[in-house]
């Protein structure tokens, strides 16, 4: 009936291993439960969320101002009309009497013929050597500077720095680019780059 100590010390023992079963597993579950969630809310946090960025707009560039035979250009000061372009080996006024003035073109040269109205706008009158500058382009990079004249019922042509249009008058005037004969003869690209004296535009006359 009377069991050893020995007996009752693996009872005793056996009591306590299951009392430690029931005390601790449940809690070893709920901590594992807990890291879990903290685990899952650890890798939410950590998850990269999409940026929305702008998408930056490209800036347009800027647009070359293209005019053609017949359009005009209008500043504050003035109205230029673009007549007739040519390239001519000889430049003849509109007008011709029984003596008239004109420009030939020497040997191995042609000239670039631009031909305009110019209309004063201003209260002032406008010296005709101060209407605008231009500049040909050929081929991409070979320039060539003008010399302007005006036309003169009487002489054919007259010039330019002794000449001015009064306030709402109008004069026609040609803009002559002396250049190398080569120009005339091939199909490259040319054209005449035009700034009016009164503005920071220019625009660009396309001859081909």
């Amino acid at each position: 009936m009377f069991r050893s100590k020995k007996g009752w010390v693996i009872i005793l023992l056996f009591i306590f291993f299951i009392a430690v079963i029931f005390l601790f597993i449940p809690k070893s579950e709920n901590n594992t439960q807990t890291v879990a969630e903290n685990d899952t809310s650890s890798i939410e946090e950590t998850e990269e969320i999409p940026v929305e960025t702008e998408e930056t707009p490209i800036e347009n560039e800027e647009t070359e101002n293209i005019i053609s035979v017949g359009d005009t250009i209008v500043t504050d000061g003035m109205e230029i009309t673009i007549d007739n372009v040519q390239l001519t080996y000889e430049v003849l006024p509109d007008n011709k009497s029984d003596f008239y003035s004109y420009y030939a073109a020497d040997s191995g040269e042609v000239y670039i013929d631009l031909d305009v109205s110019v209309k004063n706008l201003q209260k002032q009158q406008l010296n005709c050597d101060e209407v605008l500058s231009a500049t040909a382009d050929y081929n991409n990079g070979y320039t060539y500077s003008c010399f302007s004249v005006v036309e003169d019922s009487t002489l054919g042509f007259n010039y330019s720095s002794i000449t001015y249009i009064s306030p709402l008058e109008t004069m026609d005037m040609r803009y002559l680019f002396d250049c190398p004969q080569e120009v005339e003869e091939t199909q490259n690209p040319l054209f005449i780059t035009i700034r009016p004296s009164d503005s920071l535009d220019e625009y660009k006359l396309i001859i081909r």
